[in-house]
């Protein structure tokens, strides 16, 4: 007798899945920086060189660093499915200017044998791992450290600025965002991978849902705790990019105005213009349609506490 299934029962599965809190974990910060320039560079060096064995040409964790602590430290954090030469231009650009920069590889990412189909592995845990330890490593590069995401926990950060942060993706509505992650956190993971381009096996083209649900899960939890208390950093700015059909900027100006109205932090909400038909990745210049002429002085802007040029829109935060 063949065996059926009943789609109540489908129905009534999936209304659980997304009504059943979704347990966060321990996603709060747990430091241990470094105390000198020395111990910064030994700890690097220890990521790197457990990269070696696993990750694919090109795709393992960067350091542009002058040889002693400088005034200022930029940490970049690169896209999902990317890698760290994503942010390799601009990172260049930050060094030239007298910055040390550090561009850390996020787990499971750039692997040498592997596909976007491995990232299902990934954990919102692991993100906040990478958060911390690379903020904790930047602590001895220099005086001021730049990084995102961890402006909610670390007082060592001055200026976070976040780039289209990946908080709701826009083709779900706000108010079921919980729900579909919820979901998304449970059922098994669908992968859906892109033809690789030869020229760049660093990246890996396509999506896994899980990757992505664990992301939007850290940023969960970053919203949970800005709504209950003052960020860490002392100065935020967001540069959201109007043709992005990626993620929702109304998430974005959320947290935004969370983070001004908890403690007496400098919070700003920049907008790129949907006239210049950029990508949701801004940055990378290998991705069809950017635009590193137009971005790259933003983002240099951005990353020394000054205002971009006029073209680009604030958004009020009030």
């Amino acid at each position: 007798m063949p065996i059926g299934v009943s789609w109540h029962a489908v129905v009534l599965l999936f209304g659980l899945l997304a009504f059943a809190p979704t347990r966060l974990g321990d996603l709060s910060s747990h430091p241990d920086p470094v105390a000198t320039y020395a111990a910064a560079i030994e700890r690097i060096a220890t990521v790197q060189r457990a990269e070696d064995s696993v990750v694919a040409a090109g795709g393992g964790s960067i350091l542009l660093s002058h040889g002693h602590a400088t005034p200022r430290v930029v940490v970049l954090f690169h896209g999902l499915t990317d890698s760290p030469t994503q942010f390799l231009p601009f990172a260049q650009q930050l060094y030239a200017e007298g910055a040390n920069v550090y561009v850390p590889r996020l787990p499971h990412h750039a692997e040498r044998a592997g596909n976007v189909a491995a990232m299902k592995r990934l954990t919102a845990q692991e993100l906040r791992d990478v958060g911390d330890a690379s903020t904790d490593a930047a602590r001895g590069l220099g005086d001021t450290v730049i990084a995102a995401w961890i402006g909610q926990y670390r007082p060592e950060v001055r200026r976070v600025v976040l780039v289209a942060p990946a908080l709701e993706v826009t083709h779900v509505p706000s108010m079921l965002h919980g729900a579909v992650l919820r979901i998304a956190l449970r059922v098994p993971n669908v992968t859906r991978a892109s033809p690789h381009d030869s020229a760049a096996p660093d990246r890996e083209p396509g999506w896994a849902t899980h990757a992505v649900a664990q992301t939007l899960k850290l940023g969960v939890a970053v919203r949970n705790a800005a709504g209950d208390r003052a960020p860490q950093a002392r100065e935020m700015s967001f540069l959201l990019n109007a043709h992005d059909h990626t993620v929702a900027a109304g998430a974005s100006l959320d947290l935004a105005r969370e983070w001004r109205r908890h403690g007496d932090a400098v919070v700003r909400v920049f907008e790129l213009p949907d006239s210049l038909e950029l990508p949701h990745d801004v940055v990378d210049p290998r991705h069809p349609g950017s635009n590193p002429r137009m971005v790259f002085p933003v983002l240099d802007a951005l990353v020394s506490g000054k205002t971009p040029v006029s073209w680009v829109t604030e958004l009020p935060t009030r």
